[in-house]
């Protein structure tokens, strides 16, 4: 502690109060940039910018719940970004905060961002998107027609996808939602959702904390099946296998399952 003492003392003396400013601005710079890049934080940045677009809909046609948790009939919990409310349907959007090329189709397990050639994968989010679906088809009691699902990315991203789903930038999330003019729900259907949603709702820090826990559990559960040759679709063995764009692994039960991991 001594030694740390003295180089402090030392540091303070021989610098000028300009360069000492300097350096903690700096030092706050740096600090402010690693908060920023923490997925959760940067999540929470996106689901900011939708949540402010969506308040230019009109309050007498949508209705719209942000951050909602609910529980699903699995015993865990799903985490939905925004839900909006119409007598045109229930809009379940996404955000996805992220920058650089963005790449994937449809049906594929990963995405890929690539910034400056370097590139890193994340998960499906209309498969996620999906999976919040179904809970609320089981919370709401009604049917996947009443729900359109929307991907939002951040207009710093370039989107490089092959699909015939919503994902869309920010800014157009807004036009997504007002291009559907079909009536498919009753005015009193709508407030009987907002009523639902809200009362099922889970707001305790707690549960919300171990959500996030739960979900850092599946994934590290699901990397150490892979690791170990098994299939984390079905339990079945994963194969080597040759394919038109190279080697793959594919699992053992296909065609009943058709889940495959890329090298």
């Amino acid at each position: 502690m001594d030694i740390i003492k003295t180089m402090i003392d030392s540091f303070l003396n021989n610098t000028s109060s300009t360069d000492r400013l300097l350096i903690v601005i700096c030092v706050l710079i740096g600090i402010i940039a690693t908060i920023l890049n923490i997925p959760e934080v940067k999540g929470k940045i996106g689901e900011g910018a939708i949540k402010q677009r969506l308040k230019k809909l009109s309050a007498d046609t949508y209705k719209i719940c942000n951050d909602i948790m609910i529980k699903n009939s699995k015993g865990g919990t799903s985490q939905i970004d925004h839900i909006v409310i119409s007598k045109y349907g229930l809009f379940v959007v996404e955000t996805k905060n992220y920058q650089g090329w963005i790449t994937g189709g449809e049906r594929s397990e990963k995405w890929t961002q690539t910034i400056y050639k370097k590139k890193s994968q994340f998960f499906n989010p209309l498969r996620q998107n999906y999976g919040h679906i179904r809970a609320l088809m089981e919370l709401l009691d009604l049917p996947q027609d009443k729900f359109i699902p929307i991907i939002a990315f951040s207009d710093k991203a370039e989107l490089k996808v092959n699909v015939t789903s919503h994902v869309v930038y920010y800014s157009d999330v807004i036009k997504v939602i007002q291009n559907y003019k079909n009536i498919i729900l009753t005015d009193n259907q709508v407030d009987n959702i907002y009523e639902t949603l809200t009362k099922n709702n889970i707001v305790e820090a707690e549960q919300r904390r171990n959500h996030t826990q739960s979900i850092k559990q599946n994934v590290q559960m699901k990397n150490q099946q892979i690791a170990n040759g098994i299939c984390p679709k079905c339990g079945g063995n994963l194969v080597l296998r040759n394919g038109k764009y190279g080697k793959f692994y594919g699992c053992s039960n296909f065609p009943k399952c058709k889940y495959i991991k890329k090298l």
